[in-house]
């Protein structure tokens, strides 16, 4: 979901501000880290040889190298795959971390717009929240469900409920934060019109790297691109 390129200082940095957050957030495992890195190489793992393919513009197997490698992953994949209703590229989680644990409190209910491969759902339900992603496309999540039968040992399925469906049909009032990767949606002045009328006046949308700033929305806060945004009232 994005290109955007962060320098391993930056990585430490997300990860540091995951351990400052430990006081009010109890539940941040101490392999952080590695949990992140497992998420993302098992959704990874899982991608068909023609969405790899595709999204590579190469013909050849994917290099061994990057097998563990999340922004290795990223940086392989060069386009988005077009799936139904969107685009798809897969995040980097730890460029995400920042605006999540600045967020999230344990018990948080947290809703994932176009939740893809699942990566970002498994992280907020690791992070403490109860999370639930909504994917239109069924190939994509078909690749969650399974990501998520792999991490079971860690990631509570409970904690990490994922649903096939539109996400316009959601009703986005019960939920403390919405997540949504900018230029996801075919029809996101839609979604943020839907967003804007229907979020709480204490929730909080953390929307990755947009292309514009979304209408009726005021920014509270940056981490690199990734925003928390409330609707203005």
């Amino acid at each position: 979901m994005t290109r955007v390129r962060f320098t391993a200082v930056f990585i430490t940095g997300a990860l540091a501000a995951a351990a400052l957050a430990t006081a009010a957030f109890a539940q941040v495992p101490a392999d952080l880290a590695a949990m992140l890195r497992r998420i993302q190489t098992t959704c990874f793992a899982l991608y068909s040889p023609e969405m790899l393919q595709k999204m590579s513009g190469s013909a050849a197997l994917a290099p061994t190298a990057i097998r563990d490698d999340p922004r290795g992953q990223v940086k392989y994949l060069k386009t988005e795959e077009t799936v139904a209703r969107g685009l798809f590229y897969p995040s980097i989680l730890e460029d995400l971390l920042p605006a999540f644990t600045a967020t999230l409190r344990p018990e948080s209910r947290v809703l994932d717009l176009g939740s893809g491969d699942g990566r970002v759902v498994f992280m907020a339900a690791l992070l403490g929240a109860r999370a639930e992603g909504v994917e239109f496309d069924r190939s994509l999540h078909e690749i969650a469900l399974e990501a998520r039968s792999r991490l079971r040992d860690r990631i509570d399925p409970a904690r990490a409920v994922l649903r096939r469906g539109d996400f316009f049909a959601e009703d986005f009032r019960p939920y403390d934060i919405l997540f949504y990767y900018g230029s996801g949606c075919s029809m996101e002045a839609r979604l943020y019109d839907k967003l804007r009328h229907e979020m709480n006046e204490s929730a909080i949308l953390i929307l990755a790297y947009p292309a514009t700033l979304p209408a009726g929305f005021r920014r509270v806060a940056d981490y690199a691109g990734v925003g928390l945004y409330q609707p203005e009232r």
